[in-house]
């Protein structure tokens, strides 16, 4: 069998998520290493696919890049599979190109094509990146656009970002999911959850405006469910989540939710919100499709060509999203049947499976004939 290394910087991210999940199918094509942090849970240990937890926090990278770059060099696999840049994409860029002369095909996985929070200088910088590959997978026809744009001509595999089924646990029914999250709010109560991350970016402004205009709605109850750093936001966004914390139609849980819960927020929910202003992708995405919840979303990225028709209530990213957000809120309360009955089925569209098929006959075949 070939080998394929793939490599996580991080050990209990989304990326995470996503190597974990495309490594215990891939495995089964080839033989298969992750090599990620040491914050890697153990749960992950025996699914088919070796773990080296190599990387440790940030101010270890330039002792750890060393010992990865000592590691590939001492195994030579046939393909190194990066999911994202490591940390650094300059230096990281410069180690793909001894590798490439050295004959180890390496691949990307672009997740976001620019970073979040992009720099004056960062499109250039990760174009430069992007083209030191023999080849790249990204996740829409968008993201596909967008490289070439950037001036990138490497081969390209435009494939769908897999479903997160890894996190069906046990599934609970709604009644049950409500109580371990600690829902206080009427039991027929409308619930839009807002997950991940609380960050400006992801639309969490006009989330919590819409909130607050919704306050004395009995039928609709607004769920946040991950971390909001203070330290990194304005003093008006932190007043403006504390508020929001103390409505009657608010359920926040402001922590990052830890692995085994993240199935009762989804199972507790009848609407997922996205209204984001920016990204190529989101995990989110991928649980509410894997949990078959129907989203409240902003177009950008692969949303439009993952969320199957019907499924979605659309708003458009900008300074009017809060307006559009809250008549999609009352849209889907309204729709709420045909919703759900349009995302049923929808994980089977974009599951491991062929995604790793598709991978391998990708990354694999061609490194004889490159």
């Amino acid at each position: 069998m070939k080998k394929v290394v793939v490599a996580c910087f991080t050990g209990d991210s989304g990326l995470t998520d996503y190597s974990v999940s495309l490594c215990r199918v891939l495995g089964s094509i080839a033989q298969v290493e992750l090599i990620t942090a040491a914050s890697l849970p153990a749960r992950f240990d025996h699914l088919g696919f070796g773990v080296i937890r190599l990387f440790r926090r940030t101010r270890w990278y330039a002792v750890d890049i060393f010992k990865f770059i000592f590691r590939i060099l001492l195994q030579r696999p046939d393909v190194l599979l990066l999911q994202a840049p490591l940390k650094l994409p300059v230096i990281e860029g410069l180690m793909v190109t001894l590798f490439r002369w050295l004959g180890i095909r390496c691949v990307l996985t672009v997740h976001d094509v620019l970073p979040h929070y992009p720099r004056a200088w960062s499109k250039t910088e990760f174009s430069w990146f992007y083209k030191r590959f023999d080849r790249l997978v990204v996740h829409s026809e968008a993201a596909h656009v967008s490289l070439r744009e950037m001036g990138v001509k490497r081969p390209m595999l435009v494939v769908p970002h897999g479903a997160y089924d890894l996190f069906r646990l046990l599934s609970p029914d709604q009644a049950r999911a409500r109580s371990l999250i600690g829902w206080k709010a009427r039991a027929d109560a409308f619930a839009v959850l807002f997950f991940g991350h609380l960050e400006p970016r992801k639309g969490l402004v006009e989330f919590l405006q819409v909130a607050e205009r919704m306050q004395h709605r009995e039928d609709v109850v607004f769920v946040l469910a991950g971390h909001f750093d203070a330290r990194h936001h304005p003093q008006e966004l932190a007043a403006l989540v504390e508020r929001a914390s103390a409505l009657p139609n608010v359920l926040l849980r402001n922590e990052r939710i830890p692995f085994e819960e993240v199935e009762n927020y989804f199972c507790a929910s009848d609407l997922v919100a996205m209204p984001y202003q920016e990204g190529s992708t989101s995990g989110v995405l991928k649980l509410a499709i894997a949990f078959e919840k129907p989203v409240l979303a902003s177009r950008v990225g692969d949303f439009p060509e993952q969320v199957p028709e019907g499924a979605g209530v659309w708003v458009n990213p900008g300074t009017r999203m809060a307006d559009e957000l809250e008549a999609g809120v009352n849209q889907a309360l309204a729709e709420r049947a045909e919703l759900a009955r349009a995302m049923r089925g929808a994980a089977a569209q974009c599951n491991w499976t062929d995604i790793a098929e598709k991978y391998a006959a990708f990354m694999l075949p061609a490194a004889k004939s490159a």
